[in-house]
């Protein structure tokens, strides 16, 4: 009997660490590759292949594979800077320019399709970033009226407009990011976290994390980097992850691919080799 609990007590003390290993055993392992320059530690998108898409320092948009060898380049005719790239799906990437609110429209090989101005979509407000929304639409965030829109081209009206005067502070809001996933509108804003709406423009939380300058999704997970390390939230279930990361190196973004995993600084992109 003393033995049996005995070892009873000893599974209980060794519990704790027995899940340590097991976690430590399930962290991704990290195997430097190489390193490439680029203009934007942010304006960066990855599309469901697994390709790489960052601006050079002649803002010309480049598609990477992940060894870094160049696919296709879009050189705009325009030299203003793109302002954030969606280019998950590869048939259909959308550019965003804020200085000159347009839209462009890139096919599969990275030739233009459309060209859109907001005004010209009968938009009048200021949009800071844009999206693509699941149903040809586009999602904008307007900072003169701090609202939340969707934009409908087809008949050139919001068929979404939500106020968020009760939601950002007017002083203080730094919205750096726009993204739908799964059915969820995604506003990053730096100061005050992440706020999550439906697909009608309805508020649904926030999520506290602070001073974040881009986020990344995979799967069923949101990841972005805070404090030097990178961070997996489970978009479910809300259970989080946390990957350490390279000491001594002041990454801004991150972007999870297959096999790699690419981590920004302000001038350069650090390129791992992932096994997981």
């Amino acid at each position: 009997m003393k033995a049996k609990l005995f070892i009873l007590l000893l599974m209980v003390c060794l519990a704790p660490l027995m899940l340590q290993a097991q976690d430590t055993l399930k962290a991704p392992i990290l195997t430097y590759s190489h390193s490439i320059s680029v203009s934007s530690p942010t304006t960066i998108s990855l599309d469901r292949n697994g390709l790489l898409y960052i601006l050079d320092g002649r803002l010309n948009l480049l598609r990477l594979a992940p060894n870094g060898q160049p696919v296709d380049t879009y050189s705009p005719p325009a030299r203003g800077r793109i302002t954030s790239i969606h280019a998950w799906d590869p048939m259909k990437i959308v550019l965003f320019y804020e200085g000159s609110q347009e839209l462009v429209l890139l096919d599969r090989f990275l030739r233009p399709i459309s060209t859109s101005n907001l005004l010209d979509l009968q938009y009048e407000g200021m949009a800071k970033v844009a999206a693509p929304a699941a149903d040809q639409g586009y999602w904008l965030f307007d900072e003169t009226s701090l609202t939340l829109g969707k934009l409908n081209p087809s008949i050139r009206q919001l068929t979404v407009e939500t106020p968020l005067n009760l939601l950002l502070n007017r002083e203080q809001f730094d919205v750096r990011q726009l993204r739908e996933y799964q059915n969820l509108v995604y506003l990053l804003d730096y100061n005050s976290g992440i706020l999550i709406f439906d697909n009608l423009g309805n508020y649904k939380k926030k999520l506290p994390y602070n001073g974040l300058s881009h986020i990344g999704f995979r799967n069923n997970e949101l990841y972005f980097l805070m404090d030097g390390k990178l961070y997996f939230l489970d978009l479910y279930t809300q259970k989080e992850r946390v990957l350490d990361l390279p000491i001594d190196k002041k990454f801004v973004s991150a972007l999870v691919g297959n096999g790699y995993l690419y981590l920004f600084s302000k001038n350069v992109v650090e390129v791992y080799q992932m096994l997981e």
